[in-house]
């Protein structure tokens, strides 16, 4: 957001949070898809990652911020639940601050951008299954598998050439790139 604002590394990533959320007027999938789609917007935009750390985990990269702010926000109470399902959704209150920080910034190029960024990633990524999700980030961010619970089986050829074909058939990747993911094999 602006530089001249003096703000809390976690409100920060609150904000970030609403943004996600608000961006699309759906909920997101599930727990692993916001850490993860937050993941890709820090891999895009270096910013991000001054405000958080991923780290290798069960299910690959894992913010523990994000977990705690989606438990117990601190600076944005109410803004964001999540239901029964896993699903997390912006409330209207939410949906208020959403509107307030677009207000706020729509006058910043840099932030409009950042805003189409994060749409993408919604419109792209909310679509997967938490399983085509990881296949995605394990190949392309491999030092993430390290930790992981469930890389062994995603990985393994059936499983990794059934969800690559699911991938290609969502538009989500290209031939060649599926072609590559059907040939991948891992270091271990």
């Amino acid at each position: 957001m602006s530089s001249n604002e003096e703000l809390d590394e976690g409100e920060i990533l609150e904000r970030y949070i609403i943004l996600l959320l608000g961006i699309i007027d759906k909920p997101i999938p599930s727990l692993i898809h916001l850490q993860k789609e937050i993941f890709i917007l820090s891999q895009a935009n270096p910013t991000i990652q001054k405000f958080i750390n991923f780290e290798k985990h069960y299910y690959g990269p894992y913010s523990q911020d994000i977990n705690e702010i989606i438990q117990d926000p601190l600076y944005y109470k109410d803004a964001f639940n999540r239901d029964q399902s896993g699903r997390i959704a912006i409330t209207p209150r939410g949906k208020e601050i959403y509107n307030q920080l677009i207000d706020r910034y729509k006058s910043n190029k840099r932030f409009l951008e950042f805003l189409a960024m994060i749409k993408m990633t919604r419109e792209l990524y909310d679509k997967l299954t938490s399983e085509e999700f990881l296949l995605l980030i394990y190949i392309t961010y491999e030092k993430y598998i390290e930790k992981s619970k469930v890389s062994k089986e995603i990985l393994s050829k059936n499983k990794r050439i059934k969800l690559a074909r699911n991938l290609l058939k969502k538009g989500i990747i290209t031939e060649n790139r599926f072609n590559e993911m059907v040939n991948y094999s891992t270091n271990s």
